[in-house]
């Protein structure tokens, strides 16, 4: 018979450590709610104010609208953020691709027991005790070991899932490359209403303060009885409707700044002047590209376009991934090993081997896994599909938008010319008392409100003649820049709006797409364009969209 051993309170040491560590683990369970004080959300706000406006070069000079946009693009926090998610899809590629390599564990351990391992052998035949109690393990063992695997089903999904963050990544870039577009589009629109707002305040508040002096003396004459209290009153009214429209107007100009301001990252008290332009560059831009050309650089070179292109790409890989998990797995392993039982012949040994393993249910989902694979392809390409028709019709949007802008353009432009003789026979007449001083206040407020509607509608022009651009997926930036300081980042986009002026940026494919519009003579533009674009794009994938950005041949 075994001699049962009772251990003493020295042995029982290990166990009241075990117990104590668990108790500290569920203490550690028990975790409340922490509210921000205000304290904390004060450092907090204070912090991130400084941040937000940190490093900043300051404004020196009159900023046109290249520096504008060369500011926002610096500068604009979402910019900065959209630049941080694409630098965070780098660094998980980065992590995803060690997933490839093989997994190198090292182990090494300590284990005690309060008493010895023994054990004895009992007859089959006669029930009686074959051996004494015997042990072949020491009471205190530390062991070791080094073991170098590798699973050839876990490479290949990870091979595919570092594929498809590859795919993110480019996806990434495309988001920052719209973000970029939004604000350049913002920036101009928000300009151009600043710039124009900044040359027509000093008219305004001339304007203004003639009329609120007039209004002044009307409620005077008005008091000494001098016109009839209807004729004093009807005066009063007039001159009142023609104040609210000017404070109205000089309203809105103090707020133009402002915006541009924000998109700028400026602070929002900072002091800053526009370059004002004269009358005389108030010109309609000149577009160098005809609509089909615009819809043909659109289906390759919108941000979303390229976006949605690598999103079908992972539905591909997606699908792949899922197909290899149904297949057998196999894992190779060799390692080395340490023992400090006393007992054993060999303490140190290395061994290597070979384990497959198959899940033999497998074969019964494959079925399912391939037609849910191809529903997710096929909703991949219509959805591209979707997004390309969508495209082309932003591009004829933006076409519309912009000659009707120019079109408005020139009549408001014509009508400021009008309005501005009229003023100065106007004034004449008042000077020969030939006119009332109301009528010279209302012809005054009426060519300022002239000129404010030629100004508005000129940014309106600007505004639809970058969303043309932008419907194209031509970016303000060129994809190389000599620096990043304010005035290099100007001087790119200045020379990059240059080359746009100039028709300088080939669209591409343009042979086969003049080819399709000769062989459909009497189809709409949009579905000439089609025609051209799903006979050579439609099966294209992300990589030749890229390589027909970068292709020297095109610049």
């Amino acid at each position: 018979m075994i001699k049962k051993h009772l251990p003493g309170a020295s042995k029982r040491a290990p166990l009241k450590i075990a117990v104590g560590f668990m108790a500290m683990g569920l203490s550690a369970c028990a975790i409340t709610p922490e509210p921000l004080t205000l304290e904390q959300q004060l450092a907090q706000a204070s912090a991130d104010r400084s941040r937000m406006f940190d490093n900043q070069e300051p404004v020196t000079q009159a900023i046109d609208l290249d520096q504008a946009m060369a500011r926002a693009v610096k500068y604009n926090l979402q910019q900065r953020l959209a630049l941080m998610e694409r630098a965070l899809e780098d660094n998980l590629l980065d992590q995803q691709s060690y997933d490839l390599l093989p997994k190198l564990a090292a182990r090494a351990g300590w284990r005690g027991r309060d008493n010895q391992l023994a054990s004895s052998s009992q007859s089959l035949r006669t029930g009686n005790q074959s051996l004494e109690p015997s042990t072949s393990q020491d009471r205190s063992l530390r062991s070791a070991d080094l073991q170098l695997s590798w699973n050839v089903l876990d490479f290949g999904i990870g091979y595919f899932g570092a594929k498809a963050q590859a795919n993110k990544v480019l996806a990434a870039e495309e988001r920052r490359r719209r973000v970029i577009a939004d604000i350049i589009q913002q920036v101009r629109s928000a300009y151009w209403e600043a710039a124009t707002a900044q040359r027509l305040q000093p008219q305004v508040q001339r304007a203004l303060a003639d009329a609120r002096r007039a209004l002044g003396q009307a409620r005077e004459t008005e008091r000494q009885r001098l016109l009839a209290p209807v004729e004093a009153l009807r005066f009063q009214k007039g001159l009142l409707e023609t104040v609210r429209q000017l404070e109205t107007v000089d309203s809105e100009l103090a707020t133009a700044k402002a915006r541009l301001a924000g998109l700028m990252n400026l602070p929002p008290a900072t002091d800053f002047q526009l370059a004002v332009p004269s009358d005389s560059q108030l010109q309609a831009p000149n577009l160098a590209y005809p609509l089909a050309d615009l819809e043909a650089m659109a289906m390759v070179r919108r941000p979303e376009v390229r976006e949605e292109s690598y999103q079908a790409r992972n539905a591909v890989l997606e699908t792949r991934a899922a197909l290899l998990r149904l297949m057998p797995g196999a894992s190779l392993f060799v390692g080395s090993n340490y023992d400090s039982n006393s007992y054993t012949a060999n303490k140190n040994w290395a061994d290597a081997g070979v384990q497959v393993s198959w899940n033999l249910m497998n074969v019964l989902a494959y079925p399912s896994v391939a037609r849910t694979g191809e529903a997710r392809e096929a909703l991949a390409d219509m959805r591209r599909q979707a997004l390309r028709m969508a495209v082309l019709t932003q591009v004829n949007v933006a076409w519309q938008q912009y000659h009707q802008a120019t079109r408005l353009f020139e009549r408001s432009n014509e009508l400021q010319r009008v309005q501005a003789g009229i003023l100065g026979q106007t004034e004449n007449a008042v000077r020969s008392d030939a006119q009332s001083v109301l009528e010279q206040v209302r012809t005054a407020t009426e060519t300022v409100l002239a000129t404010r509607s030629r100004d508005r509608s000129f940014a309106q022009l600007q505004t639809a003649y970058g969303a043309i651009y932008q419907a194209a997926g031509l970016d303000p930036l060129p994809e190389r820049l000599a620096g990043d300081s304010v005035a290099e980042l100007a001087r790119a986009i200045g020379r990059n709006s240059l080359a746009l002026a100039q028709g300088q940026v080939q669209p591409p494919l343009m042979a086969r797409y003049q080819v399709a519009s000769q062989a459909y003579p009497g189809a709409p533009r949009i579905a000439a364009a089609q025609v051209d674009m799903w006979s050579s794009l439609g099966s294209l994938q992300s990589a030749e969209l890229v390589e027909v950005r970068h292709a020297p041949a095109r610049r």
